[in-house]
């Protein structure tokens, strides 16, 4: 005869066992060293170590890495093992759905102008996001918001030139647009909403080729343009990144003794006050993720990620070049 009293002591056992928990997806790639990168889970243990030299991007379980050649790798970011490679393309930035944007490849072959964003979508078909004219200007960078839907680009010549200019491309409308015709614009990049853009307007060479830069904010429904904060030959802001849809960071260079000092500055959008990040004395690369609401910098002791507060997270030492996930940026 079944035992009614076993059955239920069984039945609750099931009940009360502990659910799996699923590992944490890794949220950080950094350098290593000049042939080596690895990621890192968001308690920061380590989750793999790739062969890899060049710029490196990631989300969700893929890691997209340059291979050299003009090769792309993607990678699953747990465990370093292959997916696929892109061909003729380089600078990958992993974005949602599947997806990965790149560069046409320096040689020409996938676009004799290299002046063009590409995408190759989840089930593998490549298209051609958006081209641009070429000749004396090229790709400066890049940045998506947080659907993928957007993009804004710099394009110009910042080797001998120095002339740029800021474009979008909406993917739902099929249009682009020039968001800036005064040839001294760059690093734009949109809030995660797709709604604002914030970039760099430079006006002036100062000391040491250092250029006075201004942090101007675009909201693309009115095409209202606000100076956030004004740059001189005595302090500077370059390279704005939003970190919340209030707040961004940027990099803030002040001359003080003759001599050009860099750290990174908090500057919140609506009150326009700055605040310095704690130990960004110097900082070299850095990169923020907006969902997550977290900035990594390289400095002298590794690399350090803290929070919206400002507040150090971790510091992770003998490591270089971060990129968190969802940074959408090339």
């Amino acid at each position: 005869m079944r035992c009614l009293t076993c059955a239920l002591a069984a039945a609750v056992a099931v009940t009360l066992a502990p659910a799996a928990t699923a590992t944490p997806l890794p949220d950080l790639v950094a350098v290593a060293n000049p042939t080596t990168v690895k990621t890192f889970r968001p308690d920061g243990t380590l989750a793999a170590t790739l062969t890899a030299s060049g710029f490196a991007s990631i989300g969700d379980t893929r890691i997209a890495v340059d291979a050299g050649s003009d090769v792309i790798e993607v990678r699953d970011a747990r465990t370093g093992s292959p997916r696929y490679a892109i061909p003729n393309a380089f600078r990958g930035i992993v974005l949602p759905a599947g997806q990965v944007a790149f560069w046409p490849d320096h040689s020409g072959v996938r676009d004799p102008l290299a002046d063009s964003i590409w995408i190759r979508l989840r089930d593998g078909r490549i298209r051609k996001l958006l081209q641009l004219p070429g000749g004396e200007d090229t790709l400066l960078s890049t940045s998506f918001d947080g659907t993928a839907r957007r993009l804004v680009v710099a394009n110009g010549n910042d080797a001998d030139l120095f002339s740029y200019d800021v474009w979008l491309r909406d993917r739902t409308t099929a249009k682009t647009r020039r968001l800036t015709k005064d040839r001294r614009s760059r690093w734009p990049v949109l809030r995660s909403d797709g709604k604002v853009v914030a970039y760099t307007r430079e006006h002036g060479v100062c000391a040491a080729g250092v250029r006075a830069s201004d942090i101007v904010l675009l909201t693309l429904s009115t095409g209202r343009k606000r100076v956030l904060t004004r740059g001189s030959c005595s302090r500077t802001y370059p390279q704005p990144v939003f970190l919340t849809n209030g707040t961004l960071i940027s990099y803030r260079g002040r001359r003080v003794g003759g001599v050009w000092r860099f750290d990174l500055v908090r500057v919140a959008t609506a009150t326009r006050r700055r605040t310095v990040v704690p130990g960004s004395a110097g900082a070299g690369a850095f990169s923020v993720s907006q969902p997550r609401r977290l900035l990594a910098f390289e400095g002298p002791n590794g690399v350090t990620i803290v929070d919206r507060t400002l507040a150090t997270v971790r510091v992770m030492a003998n490591l270089f070049t971060p990129m968190l996930a969802g940074d959408l940026r090339n």
